[in-house]
Parts: structure tokens; C-alpha cells; sequence
């Protein structure tokens, strides 16, 4: 079959059936920055992905891991993209050990339907992702996804302890087991977590797991300045009763938190700020946790609320994670500093300097909302621009000095900035990810072992790997 030029062998269109080729009609759906796929295949078992991977190395085409499409804003506009190789459909849980805390699935599983297959056997995997419906975990892995929670449980590939990839000559290469003290090999996880799908195709993933809590419960405090929220932060951080997650949003973040679904708006004005925790683990200490952490916030002249409800936390706790990246509420541009924890107030502080009010009056371009992780060292600004505007010349300079700005300030307190999401017009203006760092000439010879045709999301990552 013969797509956009691409002549599709048959033996493989035969394997992969009427639902594996996806019809032309629809591969906008797969676009990355404009750029549109050649042909989109699902393939559902391993041996399909082996002849895709085959075949597109024989024919010299690139080819885009595809799991959710929730990350697809993120990296370098693509230098080639031919085929989207969609795991949707590659989604079993392939072993499920409760008594063992662990559990190996097929990268295609989205991260929701994972966890409602650990909780039939009381455990789960404290692993977050915007849209975690349709975020798979290969998607995750690939991406280094991760959510308010990440403080105590850290970022994914912490969890990860075996996986499989397929390799750009159709070779499937494994790394670790399916064991929690796992020595075997070189620890392969770490490196192929955010490779963006550069490296190979991850196929499979194995990991360590934990109890589901017998409780989980939120915290919302408002402060009336943003100074105020992070001292308060600081200060919770450093008690016995900690959260688990917390972060710190301005006030334009946090009207678009209250227009989630099922969130109640606790009604922070500009000059104010939200400071929200989350909490989780057995009953009674979930409790003390609560009640000490709103005393001490309380004391802070802070407006508490506690919410006890387990499903009201949730929605608290998906909001905060689908922040930017929700239908209807998508931030045109997104940035991500990461910095030493101790330095967020200080970068917060440059950052109101920056940006106390609108960008560029004659842009057009509205201040950013700002959300901050006092506790793991992120802090990220969010625009929301008008969806049904163009941006114009000047909003488009305007944007692209903000990310240079807010990059100069990450550097200055000892921190790198990445851009998340941007219009096309921002990223060929700017690098999303900043000065190729050191060892880039390692991360080259890497990628020409692991991808030697060189056709695994050609040019996405950093230094054009």
C-alpha cells in the first residue's frame, strides 16, 4: 500500500490488520510541530514492531515513538519524521507479582489502566503524568513525566528495574529483571528514561512497587503574598509531617487550577498565593499529618481548608498534575526550570522582577502563572494566550525573549530551564533546551550504538541527537 509516497510492504500491512494502519485522513492527529507523519502504525505485538523498526531502517525513514501523544510539544522540531509508531495498542500487564511488589507491562499501557491493575491486588505505582488517561508508561519513561508527588517518591525511572527496547537493527536488548534487588547488567533504565525516543523503542518495563495507601488527603492554604507561601513551605518541608507533595502557585495559576473540574475555588487574587499539599499512607498518621501541617500554616496567617474526601483530593491532586496540559485549558508556551531546592524563593524573587506585570504591553502577551516545587527544585511558568488569535510578530519576540530571560535567571541560581510546550514560531527562535551540556560528545557515541541507522526521532533531543 502506497501512503504519501511510502509503499507499505504488505506482509506487514497483513500483520498489522485494518486497525494497525491508521487512515490518511487522521495522521494530522499525529502531527509534531507541524510536521506530519508519512503513515501512523499500531502495531499490538512485539514481532510487528520488530518488522516496523526493520523496515524502516532498510528504507532509511524515520520513525517517532508515539504513546499518548501527551508529551509530543516537547523537544526539537523533528529534522525528519516519516513513521509514527503508535503503541496504543501494545498494552497488556504481561506479570503481576503483589507479594513481590512488582509488575511488568507492555509500554503501551496508559498509566490510569496500570494502576486500576496493581489496585485489584492492593498496590500501586507512585508514578504521575498530565492526562493519565491517555499517557502510556513508555510515553512516561520516555518523556521523565512526573507529578506533585515527586518530592518523596521521585521521578520514574527511580521505580523502573528492568526494561526492554528495540534497537534500529530490529533487536530487542534487556536490561535488569523482574526483581527488586536486581544487580544484573548495566542499569540501562536510567539512560533510555527522557531519551525522548532517540535511543530505541521502549517496549517493555518492569517496576518496583508500593502499598496503596490506606488514605490519601489534601491541603489548601492561602497567603496573601507569594514571600509568605514559600517561607511556609519551607518551613512545612523541614517537619515530621510533611506532605508527600506540595506546591506553590501565583495567581494566575491558580484561577486555571479552579476551573478544573470538581476543584473548589478558593478565590487567590493576583497579589496572592495557593500553597497546596497532598498527603497519603495509613489512616492515623494521615490525620496527625493534617491537622498538624494546618496548625502550623494557620499560625503562618494562613486560610486553610482541609479535604478529607478521598475523591475531592484526587481531583486536587489531577489538577495540580494536569496543570497547563488539560483539554481547554492547554498553556501555549511552558517552561521548566530546575534548580537547587534552596534556590526557589531567590529565583521566584528575580522572576517578579521580570515579569510583575505583562511581558510587553503592545505584545499582547499576558504575565505568566507561575507554579513552584519548593521541595524537588522546580519552578514552572505557564502562558495561556487567546486560542483563537494569532500571536503576533511582537507577542512571538516577546515569548522568545521571556524563555531567554527566564533561562539567564535558571542559570544564575545554579539551574537549567527547558521549554515544555511552545508555539512553532517561539522554537525557531529559540533552543528548547538550552547549551548542549557536558559529555554531549558521549551522548553522541550513544546514540550511534544504540541507533546506528540513526532513525529514531532524528535531531528532537539535545545537540540535534
Amino acid at each position: 500500500m502506497s501512503r504519501l509516497g511510502l509503499s507499505i510492504p504488505q506482509s506487514l500491512e497483513r500483520s498489522l490488520g485494518q486497525d494497525g494502519v491508521v487512515p490518511e485522513e487522521r495522521l494530522g492527529g499525529y502531527s509534531i510541530d507541524g510536521v506530519i507523519p508519512r503513515v501512523a502504525l499500531r502495531p499490538s505485538h512485539r514481532d510487528e514492531i520488530m518488522e516496523i523498526v526493520r523496515f524502516a531502517a532498510e528504507q532509511g525513514l524515520a520513525v517517532q515513538p508515539w504513546g499518548g501523544g501527551t508529551q509530543s510539544g516537547l523537544g526539537n522540531i523533528p529534522l525528519r519524521y516519516d513513521v509514527a509508531l503508535d503503541l496504543s495498542r501494545f498494552n497488556r500487564v504481561l506479570d503481576y507479582q503483589p507479594a513481590d511488589l512488582t509488575a511488568t507491562v507492555e509500554a503501551g499501557i496508559s498509566v490510569d489502566m496500570f494502576q486500576r491493575a496493581l489496585s485489584s491486588g492492593g498496590k500501586t505505582l507512585p508514578v504521575e503524568a498530565p492526562l493519565s488517561d491517555r499517557a502510556t508508561i513508555g510515553g512516561v519513561l520516555a518523556a521523565n513525566s512526573s507529578g506533585p508527588i515527586r518530592s518523596s517518591f521521585g521521578l520514574p525511572r527511580e521505580w523502573l528495574i528492568g526494561i526492554s527496547v528495540m534497537s534500529s537493527t530490529g533487536i530487542e536488548t534487556k536490561s535488569g529483571g523482574k526483581v527488586v534487588k536486581n544487580v544484573t547488567g548495566y542499569d540501562l533504565g536510567k539512560l533510555y528514561a527522557g531519551s525522548l525516543g532517540t535511543l530505541g523503542v521502549i517496549v517493555e518495563a518492569t517496576f518496583k512497587l508500593n502499598p496503596l495507601p490506606q488514605r490519601t488527603a489534601a491541603l489548601t492554604a492561602k497567603f496573601k503574598s507569594w514571600s509568605a507561601a514559600m517561607q511556609a513551605a519551607k518551613e512545612l518541608n523541614g517537619q515530621v509531617y510533611a506532605p508527600q507533595g506540595m506546591q506553590v502557585l501565583d495567581g494566575v495559576a491558580e484561577r486555571y487550577i479552579a476551573s478544573a473540574p470538581d476543584v473548589t475555588n478558593d478565590g487567590v487574587g493576583t497579589e496572592e498565593a495557593l500553597l497546596v499539599a497532598f498527603f497519603s499512607g495509613r489512616l492515623g498518621a494521615v490525620r496527625r499529618q493534617l491537622s498538624e501541617a494546618g496548625n502550623m500554616l494557620r499560625d503562618g496567617d494562613a486560610s486553610v481548608r482541609q479535604v478529607t474526601d478521598q475523591t475531592e483530593a484526587g481531583h486536587h491532586l489531577r489538577a495540580a498534575t494536569d496543570l497547563g496540559w488539560s483539554q481547554g485549558r492547554e498553556a501555549s508556551l511552558v517552561l521548566k526550570a530546575s534548580v537547587p531546592p534552596s534556590s526557589v524563593a531567590n529565583m521566584q524573587g528575580s522572576l517578579e522582577g521580570k515579569f510583575g506585570g505583562a511581558i510587553e504591553s503592545s505584545s499582547g502577551v499576558p504575565e505568566p502563572g507561575v507554579v513552584a516545587d519548593p521541595a524537588f527544585g522546580l519552578v514552572r511558568l505557564f502562558w495561556w494566550l487567546d486560542r483563537d488569535k494569532r500571536v503576533s510578530e511582537a507577542g512571538v519576540s516577546a515569548l522568545a525573549r521571556a524563555v531567554n530571560s527566564v533561562r539567564e535567571i535558571a542559570q544564575d541560581h545554579d539551574g537549567s530551564l527547558v521549554v515544555e510546550r511552545a508555539p512553532l514560531a517561539v522554537k525557531q527562535q529559540v533552543d528548547v533546551w538550552g547549551d548542549n551540556p557536558e559529555g554531549t560528545e558521549i551522548m553522541y557515541r550513544i546514540k550511534q550504538n544504540l541507533d546506528p541507522a540513526g532513525i529514531f526521532a532524528p535531531g528532537r533531543h539535545a545537540g540535534g541527537i
